[in-house]
């Protein structure tokens, strides 16, 4: 037998020349070092085995997923348990895959004993509280988990001029609420009892580390460019002079919470660094060697970083996908409006970066794709089309900020566009369009960021782009860089692999290790003459385009009665007709409508349950009327009565959706759910109202009968407006809420009364998903329309 050996990075193939009938399958020699890279993603965690020398893969990832819940609208969260489950078997499933299809070529050599190191990357800013034994005390906030909006608001109020805030655009903002602090502030206003029982707070990353290694240790890059920390101290050992190096103390001071100093991490490591070795419980859990070497990471966006070879000044790295973010790394760490950061000592120690971003950019790929009915085609087919039409499309350009713009004009209420539509534009026309479209918003946050001091040589892309030659070079002819392509695309895994291999000793550094082991397979430069022409595309018209149609989709955003500013999520407004004026009803409820406010919250009263005769409100036949005005209204009408079965069928008949009795009316158990089962026969759904003396708990096994489908928590004595709110009712929402979680139940929590913008605000993060206002919208000092802004956060 003859055996001819090639070289395959630092494997070694083994092919053997044997007769036809009898070949066997060819041996793939495990190489002597290796790695484990760990991606944390949103929707599942993947983990991929490395050659620690050049970084090609062994064997292949292996994904498990995990569920993300939204227990109300602008809320995400996932169970940290799930995390340590998962990357247990994604590291098992990976391992496996070697060794179903390689050979360490020796005698009791197994897999596990050349593995020099693990590094894990997850998302950033997904936050968990733990308790002394750090154990979580809730699920997780995940980095996309928007709860946390008013408190960015009031960030840049309380502490403006704060240092630390200067990474947001030169302290002009905005605060994202993906933040670590304002997520910690909202867990202290918000969950005061889980903030006192909190020894630790930190991350996903961190978290994962700590049941690797015993060690909890933040990362340096995850401190510097989400947590308001100067990556470049905080890495150092406290002292006496100076007991938390790189955090931002007066920011913390100002917010009156100091203490979050103590319960974040309190050592911080650079990316790559080595934090400690597997534990023998992990080791177990994850099928390897008890005192595996553990390579800090970082988030996986900025690990993708790494893992493209974006380490070097002027190297710009975009990662595309339903949006874009551009990540330059500079020299200086200079702060500017139209910017984020620069981060001190991010991604890797020694340099820092910032970065850009655009809301909608593969999204709004999607949506056309869609709107054209060809969900089924494919890509190519409309990029075909799009590519006979020449650059600018025949007149026709767009406004790609379909879901507001981050960078370099922060707008939140910004709104797409096609400007120049004619009969004569095609379907390849408004594609090859929003393709420009996009290409020209990467070139306003690349110049934005060039702006701000942070220069840009070439682009280093990532994501779903790749994936479309035409959309790579009109990249780079709409900005006039080079657009790098790279072997391994799969950059956050790869990007573990070499942190890993650093920590291992590996390789010396983060740039020897990226020379060896990250490779560029295409480098497409950017056509001069096509340049030329998208340069006067975009001085002339794109340039112009967004402030032009900023007043008017601003107008829209109110018009339409959404919610698109800081309030993403808001509750639904249900307007009291208790506090309208009743000799012009019809007005009334018209007004409601033009204010995209159809559902209205009707009091019928009897003065019986309420000992005033001024209690003595509505009845069936001012339904009926109400609904003879208009069908586009919702009717929940709140019944508090003496013997409320005798006005179901009246309601029913008067066109009522909804009907909510009072608790409190009730004789017992028995009672309330007959009267459930009756609205229901009738049409209508059920819910129950209870007072401000009354405990959320006293409900719980009537709405285990899934009878009803709201439940109305009274802030105000029932039958008269104008009241005080009681905070009492913010903790019924939450306890109603984690029932309604815990049970998977579909129930709405109503809040009821003594409604301002800031009750509103107060109720909406307890978890309330409609708010009754009556005095404060009817009797606003401006207008009604004015009122609903202002609940709705709109200025």
């Amino acid at each position: 037998m003859r055996t001819r050996v090639f070289g395959v990075g630092s494997l070694v193939l083994l092919v053997s020349k044997v007769s036809a009938s009898s070949i066997p399958p060819a041996q793939i020699l495990v190489p002597q070092k290796l790695v484990i890279g760990v991606d944390g993603g949103t929707e599942s965690i993947r983990a991929c085995v490395f050659d620690a020398v050049d970084g090609a893969i062994v064997g292949k990832s292996f994904a498990v997923p995990y569920k993300t819940y939204h227990p109300k609208p602008g809320y995400a969260e996932q169970d940290p348990d799930d995390w340590w489950s998962n990357v247990g078997q994604a590291v098992k499933g990976a391992l496996d895959s070697i060794r179903a299809t390689t050979t360490t070529g020796g005698e009791g050599d197994d897999v596990n004993s050349r593995i020099c190191a693990i590094c894990i990357d997850t998302t950033c800013c997904s936050v968990v509280a733990l308790d002394e034994d750090n154990v979580p005390l809730r699920p997780s906030l995940l980095w996309m988990d928007a709860r946390s909006a008013p408190q960015t608001k009031e960030i840049l109020k309380t502490c403006r001029g704060d240092p630390a805030l200067k990474v947001n655009c030169n302290g002009k903002g905005p605060l994202s609420a993906e933040w670590m602090t304002p997520k910690a502030l909202w867990i202290q206003q918000n969950e005061p009892e889980i903030w006192e029982k909190a020894k630790t707070i930190c991350e996903y990353q961190d978290y994962i580390n700590y049941k690797l290694t015993g060690n909890m240790v933040a990362s340096a890059c995850n401190a510097a460019a989400r947590w308001h920390w100067n990556g470049d101290e905080c890495i150092n050992a406290p002292d006496e002079k100076n007991k938390y190096p790189g955090r931002p103390m007066s920011l913390y001071k100002k917010l009156k919470i100091p203490e979050l100093a103590e319960k974040l991490p309190a050592k911080c490591a650079s990316m790559g660094d080595i934090i400690g070795s597997l534990t023998r419980e992990a080791a177990q859990h994850l099928g390897l060697d008890e005192g595996t070497p553990v390579a800090q990471g970082g988030p996986d966006a900025f690990v993708g970083m790494v893992g493209l070879g974006c380490i070097y000044p002027q190297q710009l790295c975009l990662i595309t996908g339903s949006s874009h973010l551009h990540c330059v790394v500079t020299s200086k760490p200079k702060t500017a409006s139209g910017s984020w950061g620069a981060y001190r000592g991010a991604p890797i120690a020694g340099i820092n970066f910032a970065e850009g971003g655009q809301s909608s950019t593969g999204s709004i790929i999607r949506w056309a794709k869609k709107l054209f009915g060809a969900e089924d085609l494919d890509y190519q087919i409309l990029d075909d089309e799009a590519a006979s039409i020449s650059p600018g499309s025949d007149g026709l350009i767009a406004l790609e900020t379909f879901q507001g713009s981050r960078t370099p004009v922060t707008d939140p209420l910004a709104r797409g566009a096609l400007v120049g539509l004619t009969l004569s534009h095609s379907r390849g026309h408004v594609w090859r369009a929003l393709m420009e479209g996009v290409c020209f918003g990467t070139r306003a946050c690349i110049d934005g960021l060039e702006s701000a001091g942070h220069k840009c040589d070439e682009i280093i892309i990532a994501g779903g782009t790749t994936r479309s030659p035409l959309w790579l070079q009109m990249h780079a002819d709409v900005t006039g860089k080079p657009v790098v392509l790279c072997e391994n695309i799969d950059a956050p895994l790869l990007g573990c692999a070499i942190l890993a291999s650093v920590g291992a000793g590996v390789h010396d550094n983060v740039q020897d290790a990226v020379a060896a082991m990250v490779r560029i397979s295409r480098r497409i430069e950017p056509n001069p003459d096509t340049t030329k022409d998208y340069n006067r595309i975009y001085n002339h018209v794109y340039s112009k385009l967004s402030s032009s149609v900023r007043p008017i989709v601003h107008s829209l955003a109110q018009l339409r009665g959404g919610t698109m500013s800081d309030c993403e999520g808001s509750v639904v407004i249900s307007p009291s007709v208790l506090a309208a004026d009743w000799a012009n009803m019809s007005k009334a409820i018209h007004t409601c409508l033009e204010a995209g406010l159809p559902r209205l919250h009707v009091d019928v009263f009897d003065g019986v349950s309420l000992d005033s005769p001024d209690a003595l409100t509505f009845g069936p036949q001012m339904v009926k009327a109400m609904r003879n005005v208009s069908n586009k209204i919702y009717l929940d009408i709140h019944l508090c009565v003496e013997r409320p079965v005798r006005y179901i069928e009246s309601l029913a008949r008067s066109g009522a959706n909804c009907v909510i009795f009072q608790y409190e009316a009730m004789t017992s158990d028995e009672e309330a759910l007959v009267l459930g089962e009756l609205i229901r026969a009738n049409g209508m759904q059920g819910g129950i109202s209870i007072n401000p003396s009354t405990s959320a708990k006293d409900i719980e096994q009537l709405l285990e009968s899934k009878l009803f489908g709201v439940v109305d928590i009274l802030a105000v004595e029932p039958g008269f407006g104008g009241q005080e709110f009681q905070e009492s009712a913010i903790q019924k929402v939450r306890s109603l809420r984690d029932f309604i979680n815990r049970n998977k139940a579909d129930i709405k929590l109503m809040v009821d009364g003594g409604m301002n913008k800031d009750t509103c605000r107060l109720v909406e993060e307890a978890g309330a998903d409609i708010v009754v206002a009556g005095t404060f919208l009817f009797r606003h000092a401006i207008s009604f329309k004015k009122g609903v802004q202002e609940l709705r956060c709109i200025n």
